[in-house]
């Protein structure tokens, strides 16, 4: 018989919660604070610890990290509010809880939940080969991409079927989001996106929902809308923050009851759908504006993923740019082999890339396809990346009777690229070329300091005026 050990201070909790898996057949001990579970641990084996999240004394954070030093496989599911549901997240991809238990607890979850952690493997997150396995279409081998990967797999595995995808534009939350069904339980079903900044509003509640014959002027005939179609598959919602308050109040319906009506429709339709939400925009501002609900929020924000802009994750480019030579090769077999100049690659570097991912593609296989050269030139790019390239415009280039060195070189374009960015070493960094760090060793070196150049850029800002 399964040994389960329950962790709650409120004795209404642990009360009912014994009760629904003593039923379930499993032997249960309780704790009403986790240095209290500590030494039922340690006096006996458990084969499962379910802990609430906010506790006094020792919280249900505190008390898992215990749990995986000493206990390493015991698996461990949080129980947790609204208002903590980061945290959750974060405990399963980060610190190795099995999953967590949303307040208030459907009963029909805890014990799928209880099932599936008593009798599954956990599968291993920390795999190195995740990305390369899994993601083929994601590519990114920096930390923040493989936090990223290993939050998909989460979600794959724990068959969740509520998801937010957050990040700018030309990020890939598309990819994202086809990675989640093409890799889950739902692959042999639909797939089925929709843009919804780019439906009429008179039009997304037919084109979601569906509509009886008749129920406004041309519906000649009955339509199923898509949550119908896609029952038993994935429907993914890009740009969930652009549709209006009112349609936002009849999606929250759907997400509550799993269940959706046909426009001039009576009965309600029942609908097994996964359902993945994307935006480029932030609904917490949103929200705080009027502009979008907050339970809709909340409900949607349950697993969030977010996708890193690419000028946070520079050291992925070399990857990137790989992947996609590769794959204009094989679409355009007519063109011959390319490769990148080094300034070419060095102005890549620099580049901000405002468009992300998307503007990246475009902008290499534009190279690829108009240069003339195996090898593709700076001025191959666009303007407004090759002009970027060029070094800071106020270098002092007089150079002394005696010569110079190369150290002061560095120094003066050091020197100028702080100034010219106000002394923001991350912009100065990238308009040199070099990584954040190696910036900050090279003022070390030469006894730089970024305030002396802010307070540069106020002083001649005071001249001025």
């Amino acid at each position: 018989m399964p040994s389960i050990l329950l962790v709650d201070d409120e004795q209404s909790q642990r009360t009912i919660l014994r009760r629904v898996l003593e039923r379930e057949g499993h032997e249960i001990e309780t704790a009403d604070n986790g240095k209290t579970a500590l030494k039922l641990l340690r006096e006996k084996e458990f084969n499962l610890v379910i802990s609430d999240m906010r506790m006094p004394q020792m919280t249900g954070r505190d008390l898992l990290k215990v749990i995986k030093e000493r206990w390493t496989d015991l698996p461990v599911l949080i129980v947790t509010a609204f208002a903590e549901l980061d945290d959750a997240i974060d405990l399963v991809a980060r610190e190795g809880a099995f999953y967590y238990l949303e307040k208030p607890i459907n009963l029909d979850t805890l014990k799928s939940e209880v099932e599936r952690a008593l009798s599954v493997e956990e599968p291993n997150i920390n795999n190195t080969d995740v990305q390369k396995v899994h993601f083929d279409r994601i590519v990114g081998d920096s930390p923040l991409m493989q936090e990223l990967f290993k939050k998909i797999m989460l979600v794959i595995n724990r068959g969740a079927n509520q998801v937010l995808v957050t990040g700018e534009t030309g990020t890939g939350k598309d990819l994202v989001a086809k990675a989640i069904h093409e890799h889950g339980s739902r692959q042999e079903k639909m797939f089925l996106p929709i843009n919804c900044s780019t439906v009429p509003e008179d039009l997304i509640e037919s084109e979601l929902f569906g509509h009886e014959k008749g129920s406004f002027t041309g519906a000649d005939q009955m339509k199923r809308g898509l949550f119908e179609i896609a029952s038993g598959g994935t429907i993914f919602l890009d740009e969930i923050g652009d549709i209006s308050l009112q349609m936002q109040s009849k999606l929250l319906r759907v997400l509550q009851e799993r269940e959706i009506k046909r426009v001039g429709g009576i009965n309600p339709i029942q609908v097994d759908v996964c359902i993945i939400a994307a935006t480029n925009k932030n609904l917490r501002a949103e929200m705080e504006e009027g502009n979008f609900r907050e339970d809709l929020y909340f409900r949607l924000n349950v697993i969030a993923l977010h996708l890193p802009p690419l000028r946070d994750r520079m050291e992925d480019l070399k990857s990137l740019i790989g992947f996609f030579f590769s794959r204009f090769q094989d679409e355009y077999i007519s063109v011959e082999k390319k490769t990148l100049s080094a300034k070419a690659m060095s102005a890549l570097q620099r580049y901000d890339w405002p468009g992300n991912i998307r503007q990246l593609a475009n902008c290499l296989l534009r190279a690829f396809i108009l240069s003339e050269n195996p090898t593709i030139q700076l001025t191959d790019l666009p303007a407004e990346i090759h002009d970027r390239s060029l070094p800071p415009s106020n270098i002092n280039s007089d150079i002394p009777e005696g010569g110079v060195s190369l150290e002061d070189i560095i120094k003066e374009y050091i020197k100028s690229a702080l100034t010219q960015t106000q002394g923001n070493q991350t912009k100065a960094a990238k308009l040199l070329g070099m990584s954040r760090r190696k910036l900050q060793n090279r003022m070390k070196n030469y006894n730089l300091d970024s305030r002396d150049f802010k307070e540069k850029q106020s002083k001649n800002l005071a001249n001025t005026g």
